[in-house]
């Protein structure tokens, strides 16, 4: 007897939901039906592919997809290469790279590696791309969900082959974000990787981040581009990526934690995406970050409101 794929495994759980009307998805022949609006949604290559006509928001998600794909044939990472999808996010560590970015990736996931990841856990990762953070979460004894709108083999779910064949099968599921395809509940943890700022509407996506994980299951939100208070919420840097179609937004620390809040969310921790190496070298944040007790949080919200552009990572926990 043929095991049941992840996916199966997650219908037969009654887990994944309709993205427009939310009522549970069933199996019908090669693809899946909702039981309560009926709609059909095929699924390819074993990835159900969730994306409905019907979605607000979705003309601009589709085009997305087409400019993420354009960004990396330009800029020459399109073309997978096996010993760089196997170092990350550690890149900077393992490889000998040196970019800001990919550090500021290594950091916060690190963190919740450390501080939130246990064995037994049910894990969504929203915006997962290649999927590269089930060859981190599966050997730590957690069930691996990863969802992304991109379902591109290269560099999109597609990829998911790849991590597949290093640590075991996992379930891919093309979806936006603002609307997950999950019942209220469904996982212990859920978080996202530089993908917030990319929402059409930031809280709505913050309260699908919180609907589908359990009560006192932990939501993540990690290295996601912040501006200073003062600053314009058009990051000048972003310019080739909005003029492929990608969404890019530069939200506050405060408008983070207004989402998260209105969420049900209480954040934890507030982290400084890259880590502080940086701020120890500044005047008034370094100085702040020498406080006993308060000084990581203080330097941090100083840093987040004065210091133009830069990363933040939050941890919350949800109570409601």
């Amino acid at each position: 007897m043929v095991p049941a794929s992840p996916v199966e495994q997650l219908v037969a759980r009654g887990l994944l939901a309709c993205p427009v009307c939310l009522a549970r998805l069933v199996g019908e022949g090669p693809g899946l039906a909702c039981a309560g609006c009926g709609r059909r949604f095929p699924v390819r290559a074993g990835i159900p592919r969730l994306l409905d006509d019907s979605l607000p928001g979705i003309a601009a998600k589709r085009h997305e997809i087409a400019g993420w794909v354009e960004l990396a044939r330009s800029e020459g990472w399109y073309e997978p290469e096996d010993e760089v999808d196997a170092a990350l996010p550690f890149v900077n560590r393992d490889l000998g790279w040196d970019d800001r970015n990919w550090g500021a990736n290594e950091h916060s996931f690190s963190l919740l590696l450390e501080r939130h990841v246990q064995p037994g856990l049910r894990v969504l990762e929203v915006g997962a791309a290649k999927c590269w953070g089930a060859q981190h979460l599966i050997p730590r004894g957690c069930e691996y969900v990863a969802a992304d709108i991109l379902d591109d083999p290269n560099v999109g779910l597609g990829r998911g082959e790849f991590y597949e064949r290093r640590v075991g099968r996992f379930a891919r599921i093309q979806a936006d974000g603002e609307h997950l395809p999950f019942v209220d509940g469904a996982f212990d943890l859920t978080y996202c990787v530089a993908t917030l700022h990319h929402a059409l509407d930031l809280g709505r996506m913050v309260r699908e981040l919180a609907r589908v994980t359990r009560r006192s299951g932990t939501v993540a939100a990690l290295n996601e581009g912040t501006r200073a208070l003062a600053r314009s919420g058009t990051n000048p840097e972003q310019e080739p990526e909005r003029r492929l179609g990608i969404n890019e937004h530069v939200h506050s620390l405060p408008a983070y934690l207004w989402a998260f809040a209105r969420a049900g969310l209480v954040v934890r921790r507030v982290e400084q995406a890259e880590g502080y190496g940086d701020l120890r070298r500044r005047r008034i944040a370094g100085a702040l970050l020498r406080l006993p007790g308060a000084g990581r949080s203080a330097s941090t919200l100083f840093a987040q409101c004065c210091h133009g552009y830069s990363g933040v990572s939050l941890y919350a926990r949800r109570l409601v």
